[in-house]
């Protein structure tokens, strides 16, 4: 599976993600994405809905007029302040091999 997508609408102002973790729960298979440019932008997905949606290009698209949408980014920025952030974890069996 492509690890590398562009989403067509933003997520927290980011366009750019990156899939680091594919996992089995409860006979559904999920997907950990985490934004390339802000590691505190994280999200979990189903495969099956993932795989039904029209909102991924696969690859890192940058034909896109904007790939960032600064306001809204900065509102998610200045909303995680009073909040921890949860840290990245790759779990052995991660897609996204950093090694």
């Amino acid at each position: 599976m492509e690890l590398y997508w562009t989403s067509r609408k933003t997520i927290n102002g980011l366009k750019h993600f990156v899939i680091i973790n594919q996992y089995e729960f409860k006979k559904e298979v999920y997907l950990d994405f985490v934004s390339a440019l802000d590691e505190e932008i994280t999200f979990t997905i189903s495969k099956k809905v993932f795989e039904e949606s029209s909102q991924w290009i696969k690859g890192w698209n940058d034909n896109e007029r904007e790939n960032i949408d600064m306001k809204e980014y900065l509102e998610f920025k200045s909303s995680i302040r009073e909040y921890k952030t949860n840290k990245i974890i790759f779990n052995e069996f991660s897609l996204f091999n950093i090694s």
